[in-house]
């Protein structure tokens, strides 16, 4: 089929120009439903998908005559609402003009290695449908898209992909990179090879496979193709990007994998920023805190409209705690998304009952997704539009607001329209619930009621006979039981049983005396068909054969009722499906009420106390990061903590650029990390752990922190931490916020720190972004001397006696020459014979001279003439005369002002 594709609100990130119509971007889309993976959610049921994406276009960097066309390859990983595909949609006119896009599902039969002859349940054909639904919607929102054509006429071309296994799109793309990038030893290939964030993303990898695979031109692997692509990742415009190395350092998800949790310690609860925050009454709260969390907001007016929100809840104590436990605590249960999912599937099985002449499945299980439709729609919605109305309504109207403009800068006031409208639309939903279920029967019996048709009130009738037949067998045990035992004609205990107690009885007696069980076994009792079943503590379950008939005969009508209901049934889902989309906007506004309700609590609650965070957004000098007694959000929930509060005072021009040094174990990755992870609280619109805080919006969250290797993809530890420098200094801007714990520790001293030092001032003099960079190069706080938008700072500690040490964790100005290492091993319980000669060999490596020198000591000395310190000296003064030198606007001053100031810096040097 021609351009069958889905739409989403994300762009790409660097893309090229547009390349002319001739040279059109080529698009494979990979759709999940897995939408999010944090805590117990029912991750299929959300209104979200996640998404993979590639995108191929020409690399315009051909200058000469006979230059090979190259093509860039992005790939993009991100999620998205499945119900407007606003991200792909965002990222198609990105990447426009587009000659082809091709659509995958990764849920519809491409998830396995290998083939299975097994049957498939009735589950997986369910999944199945839902993932053909899914494609088709994501591939007719594309089709639509004719304006990002080429010009040449030849329009948008595409099709659904056939299902690819993830073990085959995974050797194929490995395959064909292997080739494309150059061979194995090429930058580009060592580059894909160490590039952790696509290694551990299977569903990018999966779409590069489909890639491949959908096209042979794309694979040629001719010498003409030999290194011709370029590989690098892409992000939305939309959202703030974290990759997996930035959300790791400041703890955005939950840890996973053995020993996890030790990352921060404590429970689930405190080790993650979802953690905290998560005090959500719903799954489809939880399920939208994580999309937030993973995608920040980069636009300021949706950032205030989220804080403008949890404000006033904040400042409602009442209202809040209302809201919270009367309106979302009736929701407690229920997940709108999954109803919509239900009520769309069972309007598709009414469609094909009308067509082919297909059962409806489980009619039980459509009238349940409608009363569950009335539940929500006349039991829950009203007392939290009455919740609401108590926090927003009255306020509104006082301040005699425009309650359209309110809309837009507060999401409440636009939830609470929203539900309002969205419970009128019900209104119709609900009486058609009322009219249809037999309530008296439900949730035993999922029964359409008898009054809605004349051949099923007949078989209720008859239902209602049985009922009355069993009040008769029921007097008749009683009496039985008195007569053979005389103990009393009330003794005989009624019990509903059906399936749940492993039996096919409809009911079964009860005599709570387990010592009647010799009586009921007794010949008086069998020669009337007595028949026992159970002896446990809690009495004898027993029945008669009266009582097994009776049951057989309501079954058997059950049966029959819900066959003449089968068409009802379809009728009435086909009125019901069409509440699915009011459901699924339901599900969105309760969502977002429910995750700002708790922001709102986490700050209400917070015993260090939580400020709204004044955001900006530009690049003008002057503006930046300044929290005033900033605390790590996670580390400070930690049983037993004191958390010692810091500032930041983070500015274009000034003060860009922060190195922190000190000792190990004071607290120099606590510190950067809470700035990474405040950053990324205040721009999903939650307050922030700090007394007051002023935020420049970032683009970007770029961390490099750790130490690990691939080794199974051929990556050494150092090789690692030179290809996530690398992609740092590749893909970061201005408006990009940098986090660096160590650097250039993984080779020899000088070749670290020189590298250290290079990455630096490159970041300073080239990107000027945001940066904290923890070190224990002690040579780097120079830099502040240099570079006007370098300071140094540094955590403290302080001697304990002799050999002891005393963290105080509190960050001052200015450098700290010393790591404490030693004492650090020393805390450890190293042998005291090692920390012994690691103090001397540390001694001797203080005056060390590294130098290669042309000849011995005394050679110099009669080279210089005995004056080698002399020469030292005067170097050093000339080296930090060019400091000062290089710090003056000489471009700006004349030369009356030059002489007043140039000839007394000589003079003071000697120079």
């Amino acid at each position: 089929m021609a351009s069958d594709l889905g739409y989403d609100d994300g762009g790409a990130d660097a893309l090229p120009a547009p390349p002319p119509a001739s040279e059109a971007s080529v698009v494979t889309v990979l759709i999940s439903r897995n939408a999010t993976t944090a805590g117990s959610n029912q991750t299929r049921d959300s209104s979200a998908a996640r998404i993979a994406a590639v995108v191929r276009s020409p690399h315009r960097g051909r200058t000469r005559k006979g230059d090979r066309t190259t093509h860039d390859l992005r790939y993009y990983s991100f999620l998205d609402d499945r119900r407007s595909f606003a991200n792909v949609d965002a990222l198609l006119t990105r990447c426009a003009p587009v000659g082809a896009v091709y659509v995958a599902c990764a849920d519809e039969g491409g998830g396995g290695g290998g083939g299975s002859a097994k049957k498939p349940s009735k589950g997986s054909n369910r999944a199945a449908a839902e993932a053909r639904e899914l494609t088709e919607r994501l591939a007719s929102a594309i089709q639509s898209r004719e304006d990002i054509a080429p010009d040449d006429g030849g329009g948008l071309s595409g099709r659904v992909l056939p299902p690819l296994s993830k073990a085959k799109a995974l050797d194929l793309a490995d395959s064909c990179l292997l080739h494309l990038l150059g061979g194995e030893r090429s930058p580009g290939h060592v580059a894909y090879r160490g590039d952790r964030s696509l290694a551990e993303d299977p569903l990018a990898l999966w779409c590069l496979g489909h890639f491949f695979n959908a096209d042979p031109s794309h694979s040629h692997r001719g010498d003409e193709t030999r290194g011709t692509a370029r590989l690098a990742g892409g992000t939305l415009d939309g959202c703030l990007k974290l990759d997996r190395t930035a959300a790791e350092a400041v703890h955005l998800m939950p840890p996973t994998g053995t020993g996890a949790s030790l990352i921060v310690g404590g429970s689930a609860g405190t080790n993650s920023l979802f953690g905290v925050l998560n005090r959500c009454k719903t799954k489809m709260g939880s399920r939208t805190l994580e999309m937030w969390l993973r995608q920040p907001l980069v636009d300021l007016p949706s950032i205030l409209r989220r804080q403008n929100a949890v404000a006033r809840l904040v400042g409602d104590s009442v209202g809040l705690d209302r809201l919270r436990d009367e309106g979302l605590g009736a929701l407690r249960g229920q997940d709108a998304d999954r109803l919509a999912r239900r009520l769309a599937e069972g309007g598709r099985a009414a469609r094909r009952h009308k067509e082919e002449g297909a059962g409806m499945g489980s009619t039980s299980g459509h009238l349940e997704a409608l009363y569950l439709l009335h539940v929500l729609a006349d039991k829950c919605l009203p007392p939290l539009l009455d919740a609401l109305e108590a926090v927003v309504g009255d306020e509104d109207r006082e301040e005699g607001g425009d309650v359209e403009g309110a809309e837009e800068t507060c999401a409440l006031r636009a939830a609470y329209d929203g539900l309002c409208k969205a419970r009128g639309n019900l209104d119709e939903a609900v009486n058609l619930a009322e009219e249809v279920i037999d309530f008296d029967a439900a949730p035993r019996h999922w029964l359409i009621n008898a009054r809605y048709d004349e051949a099923l009130g007949e078989v209720r009738a008859e239902l209602d006979g049985v009922q009355e037949e069993l009040r008769e067998v029921h007097a008749l045990a009683n009496e039985m039981y008195d007569e053979v035992s005389g103990m009393g004609n009330d003794k005989v205990k009624l019990e509903d049983c059906g399936s749940n107690q492993g039996n096919s009885d409809e009911w079964q007696f009860r005599i709570v005396d387990s010592n009647a069980s010799k009586i009921l076994q007794g010949p008086e009792c069998q020669e009337i068909g007595v028949c026992v079943h159970r002896i446990l503590k809690n009495g004898v379950y027993f029945s008669t054969k009266e009582l097994q008939h009776l049951g057989v005969k309501k079954r058997d009508l059950v049966a029959e009722y819900q066959s003449k209901q089968g068409t009802l049934v379809s009728q009435i889902m086909t009125a019901a499906s069409t509440y699915a989309p009011v459901l699924e906007g339901v599900g969105t506004l309760l969502a977002e009420l429910d995750v700002l309700a708790s922001f709102a609590h986490v700050a209400a609650h917070s015993s260090g106390g939580y400020c709204r965070p004044e955001m900006t957004d530009g690049e003008e000098d002057g503006l930046g990061i300044q929290l005033k007694d900033a605390r790590h959000p996670c580390v400070e929930l930690q049983e037993g903590m004191t958390f010692i509060a810091n500032d930041f005072n983070m500015c274009f021009g000034t003060s860009s650029f922060l190195l922190v040094t000190g000792p190990n174990m004071g607290g120099k990755s606590t510190y950067i990390r809470s700035l990474g992870a405040i950053v990324t609280m205040a721009q999903v619109g939650s307050f922030v752990p700090c007394s007051s805080a002023k935020i420049n919006i970032v683009h970007h969250i770029l961390a490099r922190v750790g130490a690990g290797d691939a080794q199974d993809r051929g990556i050494s530890t150092f090789m690692a931490e030179m290809l996530e420098s690398s992609s740092i200094l590749r893909t970061s801007t201005k408006r990009s916020l940098i986090i660096i714990d160590e650097l250039g520790r993984g080779t020899s001293t000088f070749d670290g720190y020189g590298l250290a030092r290079a990455i630096s001032e490159h970041i300073i003099q080239t990107i000027g972004c945001i940066t904290v960079f923890a070190t224990h190069f002690h040579e780097l706080t120079a830099l502040e001397e240099q570079e006007t938008s370098a300071v140094n700072a540094h955590v403290t500690a302080c001697r304990d006696g002799r050999n002891g040490l005393t963290f105080l964790y509190e960050v001052q100005p200015g450098p700290c020459l010393e790591s404490f290492g030693i004492q650090v091993a020393e805390m450890a319980d190293m042998p005291s014979s090692v920390i012994a000669d690691a103090k001397r060999k540390a001694k001797q490596l203080e005056n060390f001279d590294y130098r290669k020198r042309p000849a011995a000591a005394a050679d110099v000395e009669d080279i210089t003439g005995g004056e080698g310190h002399d020469v030292d000296e005067k170097t050093a003064k000339a080296m930090e005369f060019l400091h000062k030198f290089r710090k003056l606007p000489v471009d700006k001053m004349n030369r009356a002002e030059m002489q007043r100031t140039i000839v007394p810096l000589l003079r003071q040097y000697a120079l």
